[in-house]
């Protein structure tokens, strides 16, 4: 009896230590280069400072979403993104939670 005590007391202890990593998804969103995207700019130039975006369908390739997805092992989850509204290759009109800040 003393045993099996022993072993279920070792057991839950052993399963109290799981390790749980941070979950990081899309494209890492820092202000600085967002700040740096002006209306009329091209696709190039906005790859060029953001990268490619996370997800591009190819049934409208005028509108570009830049997502963003972070699970900490502990603490809040954050979630950001950013779509921008292309017309003839030129930055036409951007959203989302993330947005150029005015200096």
């Amino acid at each position: 009896m003393k045993k099996l005590f022993l072993l279920i007391l070792l057991a839950a202890s052993v399963s109290a230590c799981v390790y749980t990593p941070s979950v990081q998804q899309g494209n890492i969103l820092q202000q600085e280069e967002i700040n740096k995207i002006e209306l009329g700019m091209s696709k190039s130039q906005i790859a060029y400072i953001l990268g490619k975006p996370a997800l591009n369908t190819n049934l409208d390739n005028n509108t570009w979403y830049y997502l963003y997805y972070l699970e900490p092992s502990s603490g809040e989850s954050r979630s950001d993104r950013l779509i921008l509204h292309f017309v003839d290759d030129k930055l036409d009109s951007l959203e989302g939670t993330v947005k150029p800040e005015k200096e």
